[in-house]
């Protein structure tokens, strides 16, 4: 009895935020004198009733206070957000349909726009990894099992596990679209429409990354030394050993020690910048042995983006070494 009153308490007690498209639409038709009071406590409890469903369907414990309050903001999060899609943003717009459209409807849209999000986030967690050969795979490869890294490669960025963990729970560690998330926030609750199309274009990038990296030659991936799975951003230590045979040695392969990533600066970089030439010698080459593999464009368009990112990234690092060069000598 003391939970079923504490959850209803919690939720009479919570306010819209502000910042919220639904709160924003409720000044609007308060301040145009076109929804009376009565209408908008009954559009209220109507979302509160939202939450009371949410936190029977998806809490188990009802003394957790902090899993009911986060309930309630979804209940409040997701009813904005398909408002604000429904009315493409317009307030004007947004007043009417609140006067003829049920309220549950907006939860409904707002709901089905974030699941499609949450399936692909709770999909990658999943399976953007590269795993291990099985050991058929090692016989046919010749190497017995000792010889391999045994530990799957994520795909994805420690930054990048946060922000897909965050998503699961209706929020967000981002606020620009990044090629690779480098850049991040705490974790803070969505709010507007705008956000939840960052984080689709975002979830696009990764998605490209994992066809981009399964398309490449990874037979002797497990084999390297040191172990990719060491490295932060593994893909990127992947992509930058490829780049470094392909300009130093003409080959597919990403096996690479400090003297040849050294001798890599000295060919393809001057102060910090990569030479034009070079860029450009990487970037068809990426593309072309994506059109080879057969890749759709957005795959191909991405892994330009994500190698010229690399590149970029690199000679921040070639910077950082001649820096403290000059300040040795």
């Amino acid at each position: 009895m003391t939970s079923t009153t504490n959850k209803f308490s919690l939720v009479a007690e919570a306010s819209l935020d502000g910042r919220l498209f639904l709160a924003r639409a409720f000044v609007h038709a308060d301040t145009l004198n076109q929804m009376p009071r009565e209408q908008m406590d009954t559009l209220y409890q109507s979302i509160a009733a939202i939450a009371h469903k949410l936190i029977t369907m998806r809490t188990a414990d009802l003394s957790d206070e902090s899993a009911l309050r986060t309930h309630i903001q979804t209940a409040f999060t997701l009813t904005s957000l398909g408002l604000e899609y429904g009315s493409k943003g317009d307030l004007d717009r947004a007043v009417q349909l609140l006067h003829k459209t049920r309220i549950v409807k907006f939860f409904q849209i707002g709901n089905t726009l974030m699941e499609r999000l949450l399936d692909r986030a709770r999909h990658l967690l999943e399976h953007a990894v590269i795993l291990p050969p099985s050991r058929d795979e090692e016989r046919s490869l010749g190497v017995t099992h000792t010889d391999l890294e045994t530990e799957g490669i994520q795909i994805y960025t420690q930054a990048e596990l946060e922000f897909l963990k965050a998503l699961l729970i209706y929020r967000t560690t981002i606020r620009t679209f990044q090629v690779t998330i480098r850049d991040t926030d705490l974790s803070r609750p969505l709010l507007h429409l705008t956000e939840v199309e960052t984080i689709d274009r975002q979830l696009a990038c990764i998605e490209h990354r994992c066809d981009y990296v399964k398309a490449l030659p990874l037979d002797n991936l497990f084999m390297l030394d040191p172990p990719l799975s060491i490295f932060p951003n593994p893909i990127e230590r992947l992509t930058l050993g490829l780049m470094v045979n392909l300009l130093l040695y003409r080959q597919a392969d990403f096996q690479f020690d400090e003297d040849a990533r050294e001798d890599f600066h000295q060919l393809a970089y001057v102060e910090g910048k990569v030479r034009e030439p070079f860029r450009q010698q990487l970037l068809d080459w990426i593309a072309q042995y994506l059109e080879q593999a057969q890749q759709p464009e957005p795959v191909k368009a991405y892994a330009v983006s994500y190698w010229d990112d690399c590149l970029q990234i690199e000679g921040q690092a070639v910077s950082l070494q001649e820096s403290q060069r000059s300040e040795e000598n």
